[in-house]
């Protein structure tokens, strides 16, 4: 697959191209975090998005379109989720190595269960990748399917972020 339609975003790891079916969105990354995904070492959940590898830095998944309003698309009980999700706060971290641990004690509050071990599994899988984690809920990177949340890009590795903002590979 080497022909992509309209960019549709650009961050620190990854651009976005959407198709021509205006279905898929076209990944171009070298996030850890899609890449851990896309191996299937994340748990199968509603709130994930699911990444399909098409070759070494090069996924494709679900195009979810931008929301004007979170508030409005997301069910209440989702939007209530959403405001805790968003809240979630690890505060200083002295040693950086320390993130997963911190981000794990944080995630434990999370009131929704399911939603809990979700985030614990995700911290877990992505140990494979080291234990600079980092979470961040923000409207830029959530998505609405059916009024339910999706976590598209809330989750990264931090030291792999210095990398590149230090190296500026991608």
């Amino acid at each position: 697959m080497n022909t992509f339609d309209k960019v549709i975003g650009k961050g620190s790891f990854s651009t976005a191209y959407l198709q021509n079916d205006k279905k898929t969105v076209v990944l171009k990354s070298v996030d850890y975090v899609k890449e851990c995904n896309a191996w299937g070492w994340f748990p199968k959940s509603r709130y994930l998005p699911k990444i399909e590898m098409i070759e070494r830095n090069l996924y494709k998944m679900e195009y979810y379109p931008k929301v004007t309003s979170l508030k409005n698309s997301l069910k209440p009980s989702q939007y209530a989720l959403y405001l805790e999700l968003r809240g979630l706060n690890i505060g200083y971290c002295k040693n950086p190595h320390n993130l997963a641990d911190f981000w794990r004690k944080e995630f434990k509050t999370v009131k929704n269960k399911t939603v809990r071990n979700l985030l614990l599994e995700v911290v877990d899988s992505m140990a494979n990748y080291g234990t600079q984690f980092q979470f961040e809920v923000s409207p830029r990177n959530v998505a609405v399917k059916n009024g339910n949340l999706i976590l598209l890009d809330c989750f990264f590795m931090q030291d792999q972020l210095n990398e590149l903002r230090t190296n500026k590979k991608f």
